[in-house]
């Protein structure tokens, strides 16, 4: 029973809304002069520093392409799989706990499947292209 009825068009434009701002914030940084602590931080975690730009460009442009909602499936299961690389990061390098650690992580991870399952919907380029 619901008391509202069921708009999931307009749930998957405010999750991609959602998801895909978060994306492009914290993608943007690392694709500007901000790089270069990302890098060091990375090399002192023992990880190639070539991940930072990477991540940037996957999270920046992955969360632009959710908001317009362009291969909306594909984009979102990529970035719930980006996700997941970066949990596991947080949890065996970083040694976090879910409070104050990965918890962002694990949301986006859930929010970016709950995408992939929904599609772009009715207010999405996708539509309009008939995808």
């Amino acid at each position: 029973m619901t008391i509202f009825n069921s708009y999931p068009d307009l749930a998957a434009l405010i999750l991609r809304l959602a998801v895909g701002t978060l994306f492009m914030y914290h993608g943007y940084p690392k694709l500007t002069a901000k790089r270069k602590e990302g890098e060091g931080w990375m090399k002192s975690m023992g990880m190639p520093i070539a991940i930072v730009p990477f991540s940037g460009f996957v999270e920046f442009f992955g969360g632009l392409g959710l908001i317009l909602g362009i291969l909306t499936p594909i984009v979102a299961a990529l970035s719930a799989l980006w996700m997941l690389s970066t949990t596991w990061f947080a949890i065996s390098k970083l040694k976090k706990k879910y409070m104050a650690g990965y918890e962002l992580d694990i949301t986006l991870l859930l929010a970016a499947l709950a995408l992939a399952l929904l599609g772009g919907g009715m207010y999405s380029i996708d539509h309009l292209l008939g995808l």
